[in-house]
């Protein structure tokens, strides 16, 4: 992500989906930079097996993807959790939004929020850009 945020100057609105999410929380660990906020749609449940054709547990971990950091993110966020999502129980999606200090979404039954369950544009996201792009309350990363 450094690379890509090297470019740009100033505060950003940070959109990330699915493994997206995990590896914006992990550089959010890490790296100091100003963030405007985060929107993190459909972040996967990896205390659980994922279903057939995804990587294993053991896959995960030795690939470094777990654990999952549960400290606050240093910037506003709001994470957009499917009540049917079948690589995260809404459970377990609602418990990292409250680890990261986000605000949680719910948006109903809409599976992974991918083009599988249905999905290309969504234009709800633009919204919740939008509103992170008015918090006027931002730490650094």
């Amino acid at each position: 992500m450094d690379g890509l945020l090297s470019d740009i100057s100033g505060e950003v609105v940070l959109v990330a989906h699915s493994a997206g999410v995990l590896t914006t929380v992990h550089w959010a660990q890490r790296h100091r930079r100003p963030i405007r906020g985060a929107l993190l749609a459909a972040p996967p449940d990896f205390a659980t097996p994922l279903p057939e054709g995804y990587p294993t547990p053991e896959t995960l971990r030795e690939n470094g993807w777990t654990s999952t950091p549960r400290t606050p993110l240093p910037f506003p966020s709001i994470v957009a959790a499917s009540r049917n999502d079948p690589l995260a129980a809404f459970g377990c999606v609602t418990d990292l939004a409250r680890a990261w200090g986000s605000r949680l979404v719910d948006v109903g039954p809409v599976g992974h929020l991918n083009p599988a369950a249905g999905y290309g544009e969504w234009p709800p996201a633009e919204e919740f850009v939008r509103e992170l792009g008015r918090v006027s309350h931002h730490r650094t990363v």
